[in-house]
């Protein structure tokens, strides 16, 4: 599980560096990885004797695949009952863990479908 975080974060980090040494200004690279760069949206649920609390959590996170996998930290996500990403048109689509490292603080999610 460590090696596939690694080996998906090691592939993000590449695709954003290889653009770097490419591009002429800063607006070119901002140009170029916006739209990778999604919101988190998180909602959970903490039961304790004095009931049920709800809470929730907003982060970042990189869509790091074309298939729709989406690199976070895990302190976003982890023990959350509904995860949301919202992407640069303002697309929400639901998503789920599918490998996560909290020791790392990284988790990788599977977005139910890629947005435009």
């Amino acid at each position: 599980m460590t090696k596939l975080l690694t080996a998906m974060l090691g592939a993000a980090v590449l695709q954003i560096v290889v653009p770097v040494a490419e591009a002429q200004n800063l607006n070119d690279l901002f140009s170029k990885v916006n739209p990778s760069v999604v919101v988190i949206r998180a909602r959970g649920r903490d039961v304790s004797n004095v009931g049920i609390t709800r809470f929730s959590e907003t982060g970042s996170g990189v869509l790091v695949t074309a298939d729709g996998k989406v690199m976070t930290a895990a302190h976003v996500v982890n023990a959350m009952d509904e995860i949301t990403v919202e992407a640069l048109g303002g697309a929400s689509v639901p998503a789920r863990i599918i490998a996560s490292e909290p020791g790392a603080d990284l988790s990788l999610l599977q977005l139910e479908r890629v947005p435009a």
